[in-house]
């Protein structure tokens, strides 16, 4: 009896530590920052360590007015289709099963971000460089622009959408990649296109502040994965390892920020809009890059 006795007792203080923890919802979380915009701004292939090799002076600005992880982590395997997937959904590739990185003609079920602003009434927009990404077009009233030619070009876009209007943008920068697979990750050729697509990143930010609406806006910009010589794919800090960067509404200027996943940037993005996040996500909300209430 002595024995069952301590038994339940570790029992329920095992409970008690547990119940706060399984407690944890929505309504647990500080209050959002509501900004007006929000653009979510995908560098395909950026490795962490390229932006201090590299003259990247609009990396280096948004790192310096707002919060960062230069070292957040990916998920396995590090491949642009489930990176993003799990960037726009917040769920792990064994939760949203997408581990293929190639066209496959069909529609990924799991709802992103983008379909939910949507469905709450912002207006989206996904623009991207690479055609394997329209499997995340779920929606036919969230825009969506495929296979453009470069960062510029996608950079061209996502001006045009949000002169005409669009509140929340997933933007692609397709040009690190294609770089790193034909000349090598890190060389001079990958650094030295790396210094045009910040100019495109500097291009995004200056129209912000033509359309006035930079002080209500909010940018988080990540990368899908790194690479090693021509490639990625392995479970290695080259690969798995990018920046995690979030400026404007909200954010607490020069905070360094530890621990960070991909998956968060979905969870981050519907916090800040005040907008339910799913159930089960892996990603949770950055809530420590933004500055607190007094």
């Amino acid at each position: 009896m002595v024995k069952i006795a301590r038994l339940l007792t570790c029992l329920l203080l095992v409970m008690l530590v547990i119940l706060p923890v399984a407690a944890q919802d929505d309504t647990d979380l500080p209050e959002p920052p509501l900004p007006s915009y929000v653009l979510i701004v995908v560098v395909d292939g950026l490795r962490s360590d390229a932006i201090a090799e590299a003259e990247t002076p609009n990396f280096d600005t948004l790192i310096e007015i707002g919060a960062a992880d230069m070292e957040a982590e990916t998920v396995f395997p590090p491949a642009t289709l489930p990176a993003i997937t799990s960037i726009l959904t917040g769920y792990d590739v064994e939760q949203h099963g997408v581990d293929w990185n190639s066209d496959e003609a069909m529609t990924i079920e799991t709802p992103t971000m983008l379909t939910l602003a949507q469905e709450a009434g912002y207006r989206a927009a996904m623009v991207t460089g690479k055609t394997l990404l329209n499997q995340l077009h779920q929606r036919d009233d969230v825009v969506y622009e495929e296979g453009l030619l470069g960062d510029r070009s996608v950079v061209d876009r996502a001006i045009e959408l949000l002169e005409d209007g669009y509140e929340v943008l997933f933007i692609h920068f397709p040009n690190p990649d294609f770089f790193g697979h034909r000349r090598g990750w890190m060389s001079d050729i990958y650094l030295f296109e790396l210094e045009e697509t910040d100019r495109q990143l500097g291009r995004l930010l200056a129209a912000l502040d033509t359309l006035g609406i930079a002080e209500e806006a909010l940018i988080i910009v990540t990368s899908d994965h790194g690479g090693s010589d021509f490639d990625h794919g392995a479970d290695i800090p080259e690969d798995m390892l990018v920046p995690w960067i979030i400026a404007g509404v909200g954010v607490a200027q020069g905070a360094e920020l530890e621990d960070i996943s991909v998956m968060d940037t979905a969870a981050t993005a519907l916090w800040t809009l005040d907008l339910p996040l799913p159930e089960d996500l892996s990603g949770r909300p950055v809530v420590e890059a933004f500055e607190a209430e007094d």
